[in-house]
């Protein structure tokens, strides 16, 4: 059993247990041990966990059924078999085994007694991947029944899916019973048992093997059968879990999909504003350039063209821009100046304006030749009937 954890209940509680762990190459380096389920937990790490329980916890026994379907022949095998139980069929747990004509191999086993197993497993840190009857797990010869003694049980498997449990100062009279078929030879696992001969019954000499790793041998090649089915499987398990969570993440789901609505009409409402924009660019790029034959980048293309009517067509000249950039300054400390006009061409910038008197006029005329290093003339000045002068004043460049 490659890495593998097989666990043998040595008590019906589940208190104390006999392990061997397999690891990816078959072995079992540590041997059987013996402890409580949480020590047996301990050497699961990743391996695929098997727990024999007590065979006394359950009843092995066949159902007729004409049917292979798996799930008809689960619903039907209580009402076959309810004259062989004597519990309610409503609290009784049933596992198949493998189908083999209309004749069904079945466990039925207290839903209490493996809600009890699990959950001292659970409490143990351990999730079992399979349970199975330890009677199941004993090797089988052909023509031979095998016994199986520990502490004050008995186990004996009789066939394929077949087997028993009872307690050991039963099994001389459930042997007995069963004579009239004849009760093939006993092969012992495990220690002798001298009250058997004084009975008549004389099982063949023991296996000499530790019973756990000959029970390990003998499930090598699968399990006969897997008592977590239907309600205990272990899709049903994560079902369980997840029954409670489903109103939540129903509306975690639909909270999803409206969110993904509202954010797909806002990336449709935000393509809509950027083509918007884009037009609206392209109205203004076409206003601004009207002699542009492609839009690229708008936005580099109008730099472009601001920096060449920046630099003007006579190189060494300066544009309006530039001479407005030298003389603002000047026009703005000027005291009582009002602007009443202005005209630019040729590299020149004719401005109207009016003035308190003739002496601010020529004021003006110096800062501008100091401050501004501008080239300013004087081409009218006339005084108005408030006694301030209105003057046509032309500024250029110093290199014009």
């Amino acid at each position: 059993m490659r890495n593998t954890l097989l666990i043998e209940a040595t008590d019906p509680d589940l208190r104390t247990v006999r392990w061997v762990a397999f690891d990816a190459g078959g072995a079992a380096p540590e041997g059987v041990r013996t402890g409580g389920l949480e020590d047996a937990a301990g050497a699961a790490g990743g391996r695929r966990v098997v727990l024999l329980v007590p065979a006394t916890e359950l009843l092995l026994t066949q159902a007729r059924v004409p049917s292979r379907n798996r799930q008809r022949v689960l619903k039907a095998v209580p009402f076959a078999l309810e004259e062989q139980l004597a519990g309610d069929l409503d609290s009784l747990h049933f596992a198949l085994g493998p189908v083999r004509g209309e004749d069904h191999p079945v466990a039925v086993v207290a839903q209490a007694r493996m809600d009890a197993w699990l959950a001292a497993c659970a409490a143990a840190g351990l999730q079992p991947d399979a349970l199975l009857p330890d009677a199941l797990a004993l090797p089988l010869a052909e023509q031979q029944w095998t016994l199986y003694l520990e502490g004050g049980q008995a186990a004996v498997r009789t066939g394929a899916q077949e087997g028993f449990g009872c307690e050991r100062a039963n099994l001389p009279l459930l042997l007995r019973l069963r004579e009239e078929g004849e009760v093939p030879p006993l092969h012992l696992l495990g220690a002798a048992d001298p009250e058997l001969a004084k009975e008549g019954f004389e099982p063949r000499a023991g296996d000499p093997r530790e019973p756990l790793l000959a029970m390990a041998d003998s499930l090598a090649g699968g399990l006969p059968l897997n008592l977590l089915q239907g309600r205990y499987s272990r899709s049903e398990q994560l079902g369980r879990l997840w029954r409670p969570w489903r109103a939540t993440a129903a509306l975690l789901l639909a909270g999803l999909v409206l969110g993904g609505v509202y954010l797909g009409i806002d990336y449709y409402r935000m393509g809509q504003e950027q083509t918007r924009l884009e037009l609206a660019i392209a109205e203004v790029f076409r206003q601004a350039l009207p002699g542009a034959t492609r839009m690229v980048n708008p936005r580099v293309q109008l730099e472009q063209r601001l920096a060449a009517l920046e630099r003007g067509p006579g190189g060494g000249q300066a544009d309006f821009l530039a001479l407005l950039r030298q003389a603002g300054p000047v026009l703005r400390g000027t005291a009582g100046l009002d602007l009443r006009g202005a005209n630019f061409r040729d590299g020149t910038l004719d401005l109207e304006l009016t003035v308190a008197n003739l002496q601010v006029l020529d004021q003006l005329k110096q800062q501008l030749a100091q401050a501004g290093g501008l080239v300013a003339e004087i081409e009218s000045a006339t005084a108005d009937g408030e006694q301030r002068v209105k003057s046509r004043l032309r500024i250029a460049g110093a290199g014009s």
